[in-house]
């Protein structure tokens, strides 16, 4: 590919008094290398540099290459590429912290909203622990915007205009695929809270976004990799060694995606209000899409695993139809349950999960007859030793987290509460 500039425009809620200010700057920089991860991956070149500034210092340059690599593993994946991103560095470069640019207020948070029920949970654990919310999306997408007017809180919105002429690049042939695009909301919500004053950016990413699709090439491959719990602890050290100022964590770490569906049926006042499928956040949508298109991976793991902790009705409310009803999702849900090929690239929970679930509606003796139930009962059941046990587990919030030890008390005194 001959050279080629890209600009990219991002859009803030509210302006930096300072521009200049070095947290303000070292947010910019950061902020620059991950949005420019959709750019560089259309021809993936082999050198990377910085003209106009001096070289990063080995750590962020390690954390680049990791985001770059391990962010951009799906990609690779997929296109039966070399893992391999290098970043230039300056070994003797050390960096000093410097002070946010604005006071930061107590218990005063950004909280991403993404339209789901997750993010409904982190709300509603702040909620309960009387915090005050702001909430952020990079983007506004209509579910978006529908669940956030839910809330009831501030909504800043961050606007991106990725380069058209990257989209003419795919088009016409390069290199494309997922990006960790959770990162990117990272770096673009920590600069809003700089400028803002909030003590932390908070994210409602689940334990079980940790866990990976596939093993290639000796690295494990998750499509989710942005979201885990790696991620969140490398940006956190990131931070700290450059930065006094607001934090980055996950409130539902400690949970798995069957725990929060227990925690979302206890919210009614979201039923109406949130949807998981990716057919309504494309960048470049065709047509309004339905709330639910029950044939994709997320929408058949939604519709399991809030099936144990809902009625009937309420799920027939929620989603409209039975995808486990639907044969031409059996290969989906072989998938999974880890019986075909690898996990779905999607953001999706992990096979012990799905297999939790579908023995609690297996017990309750609901959906019987379904093409899941049928499925589940003979190449999954027999060999589960201890059914109640997984269930139990699944259940049960993890100790390993990276949250601030007051946010995780908040959180466990919000289940116990639940």
């Amino acid at each position: 590919m001959p050279d080629q500039d890209f600009v990219e425009q991002l859009i803030l809620p509210t302006a930096p008094a300072d521009p200049e200010h070095p947290a303000i700057q070292q947010a910019l920089l950061d902020l620059h290398v991950l949005c420019g991860v959709s750019y560089w991956k259309a021809s993936c070149p082999s050198t990377i540099t910085f003209e106009g500034r001096p070289l990063p210092d080995p750590e962020a340059a390690g954390l680049w290459e990791e985001i770059y690599t391990h962010g951009l593993g799906e990609f690779f994946y997929r296109n039966d590429l070399a893992p391999i991103v290098g970043f230039p560095a300056d070994p003797s470069k050390t960096p000093s912290t410097v002070s946010a640019p604005t006071p930061m207020v107590p218990d005063r948070v950004l909280m991403l909203v993404g339209g789901g029920k997750d993010s409904a949970v982190a709300r509603e654990v702040l909620r309960h622990a009387n915090v005050d919310v702001s909430l952020v999306s990079l983007g506004t997408a209509p579910w978006i915007r529908r669940s956030a007017s839910a809330m009831g809180d501030p909504h800043l919105v961050i606007g991106r205009k990725l380069d058209r002429e990257l989209f003419r690049l795919n088009d016409a042939g390069a290199y494309n695929g997922h990006v960790p695009i959770s990162a990117i909301i990272a770096a673009s919500t920590r600069l809003v809270a700089l400028i803002g004053g909030f003590e932390a950016v908070i994210s409602a990413n689940e334990r079980s976004a940790s866990y990976g699709n596939v093993d290639w090439r000796g690295m494990v491959v998750n499509h989710q990799w942005s979201k885990g719990l790696r991620f969140e602890r490398r940006w956190q050290q990131h931070v700290a060694r450059i930065q006094d100022g607001p934090g980055y964590f996950s409130l539902l770490r400690p949970l798995t995606e069957l725990h929060i569906g227990a925690l979302f049926a206890r919210t009614e006042r979201y039923f109406d209000h949130v949807t998981s499928c990716n057919a309504n956040f494309r960048l470049r949508p065709q047509d309004p899409p339905a709330r639910w298109c029950g044939r994709c991976p997320k929408c058949l793991f939604v519709f399991t695993i809030l099936a144990p902790h809902l009625s009937d009705h309420q799920m027939h409310r929620i989603f409209g139809d039975d995808f486990l009803a639907r044969e031409e999702n059996r290969g989906l849900l072989g998938e999974l349950l880890g019986l075909e090929a690898h996990k779905p690239f999607e953001c999706v929970g992990t096979p012990d999960e799905v297999a939790a679930a579908l023995w609690a509606l297996y017990r309750d003796g609901r959906f019987s007859g379904t093409m899941g139930m049928d499925r589940f009962g003979s190449a999954v059941l027999p060999g589960l030793s201890d059914p109640a046990a997984l269930w139990r587990s699944e259940m049960t919030p993890s100790r390993e987290d990276a949250m601030p030890p007051k946010w995780r008390e908040r959180l466990d005194a919000f289940i116990r509460a639940a």
